[in-house]
């Protein structure tokens, strides 16, 4: 059985992340085929979720995800969308919750700040350095962490497209809506994604309704 520290030197997924995505992004969507093809990838739906799972089942989670929820979109699309569907996902867990909380009193630009916090509660191979642009945009950067980059056997850490729902679903958490333009890369693909949020075009939306007291 691996050790924690042996474990910590490949790319993984933690359990609220596929909690995010599996057990809330997806309540109540996943078919038996869908079932049938995450045990497939070693994720059995009847039994509790690992405390980690390697970058591949998370990968090949979020593609079967992809397939159920959104089969007639394009690729790049689907994923974004699915970003956007596992970041609301990630709000159920106890993690997210205690996120989602602080999100209103943050506001979007603080909690694009906190991106590489976020990211160490859902994975371990990332993290993000956010900066305020003049015009009051935040241009936010997410990369691979040096220790995983000369992994040659493995494929792509990061989609860029899930990544982007992600960024745009956290910054409606916080209370507004805003364009997330991904831009083109100046460095190596797939190790450092560029994403400017544009703060200075944000719509607020309306306070959520106060939860019940059931």
């Amino acid at each position: 059985m691996p050790t924690e520290t042996s474990r910590r030197k490949e790319p993984v997924a933690f359990d609220q992340m596929m909690e995010g995505l599996l057990l809330h992004a997806m309540k109540g969507r996943l078919d038996a085929e869908a079932r049938r093809r995450l045990m497939g990838i070693g994720v059995d739906m009847n039994q509790p979720l690992s405390s980690a799972y390697p970058l591949s089942v998370l990968i090949e989670a979020i593609r079967i995800c992809a397939d159920v929820l959104f089969p007639d979109r394009p690729r790049d699309e689907a994923w974004y969308l699915m970003g956007r569907r596992t970041l609301e996902g990630f709000g159920g867990t106890a993690m997210g919750r205690a996120l989602f909380g602080m999100a209103r009193v943050w506001g979007p630009r603080k909690l694009l700040g906190h991106m590489t916090r976020a990211f160490q509660t859902a994975i371990n191979y990332a993290r993000a350095h956010s900066a305020d642009l003049p015009n009051g945009d935040v241009e936010l950067a997410v990369e691979i962490l040096p220790e995983y980059l000369n992994q040659g056997s493995m494929r792509r850490l990061m989609d860029p497209h899930f990544l982007r729902g992600i960024i745009a679903q956290l910054v409606e958490v916080g209370g507004a809506r805003a364009p997330v333009l991904l831009m083109p890369p100046s460095g190596p693909l797939d190790s450092r994604y560029v994403y400017h949020v544009k703060l200075s075009q944000a719509q607020p939306l309306p306070a959520p309704p106060p939860a019940s007291r059931e």
